[in-house]
């Protein structure tokens, strides 16, 4: 199995956010997690990675070392100061990335001599990406990684992410779920704590299970 955790419990202060959840994956491929706002994603991210204490255990973490994981968090933290390529040469060293062919950039709209103060939201993320996919991982984990992305550039990251998904098990949190259902061969729906797992031929059944309660 390339990916097995059960949270028994995940509390954060005196919140119960995940109660007895279990995400089991035997298959390199695309999986998308989904939920409203405050069910989880990103704590399910951190405890896969180990960045959060749970009371559970992940069967998985040994294989899933900096080494060969890629995680894309919500949020981007940058050096505002930097240049664009004093950036990309800082993220090398960070990550022990040498690279001995020309850079690999997926988004090629972004000037090397800018600061990256200058740049606006979408751009920034953009740079972010290119940084991370100079190497190749056997696990990506990509938290809305869509997040202010235009619609090209939606676009080129999606095909990017279907080009390593043969080599690699790829976690894709969004709340656009029609994009989901079009590229993963599986969604994890988080829902009051726990999840459900939805394979392709399941998927017509996630908006009930999200939103049947809901009347408008």
């Amino acid at each position: 199995m390339l990916l097995d955790i059960h949270i028994s419990e995940k509390t954060i202060g005196v919140n119960k956010i995940i109660d007895n959840l279990n995400l089991v994956i035997n298959s390199n491929g695309i999986y998308g997690i989904v939920g409203k706002n405050g069910t989880g994603k990103t704590t399910l991210f951190k405890c896969i990675l180990g960045i959060e204490s749970y009371s559970g255990l992940n069967n998985s973490f040994e294989k899933m070392n900096l080494r060969n994981t890629c995680w894309c968090p919500t949020e981007t933290y940058l050096y505002e100061d930097l240049t664009v390529n004093e950036f990309y040469r800082f993220y090398d060293k960070l990550m022990n990335i040498n690279l001995e062919d020309e850079r690999i950039l997926v988004f090629k709209d972004i000037p090397l001599d800018i600061q990256i103060k200058n740049l606006s939201t979408g751009m920034r993320k953009k740079m972010f990406l290119n940084a991370l996919f100079q190497k190749s991982y056997k696990y990506y984990i990509l938290d809305e990684p869509f997040n202010g992305l235009d619609l090209e550039a939606n676009f080129i990251l999606w095909n990017y992410i279907k080009k390593i998904s043969g080599d690699s098990l790829i976690l894709v949190s969004s709340h656009i779920l029609d994009s989901l259902v079009k590229n993963c061969e599986a969604i994890f729906v988080l829902k009051n704590g726990g999840g459900k797992y939805f394979s392709s031929n399941q998927f017509n059944q996630i908006e009930d299970f999200l939103f049947k309660s809901i009347k408008i």
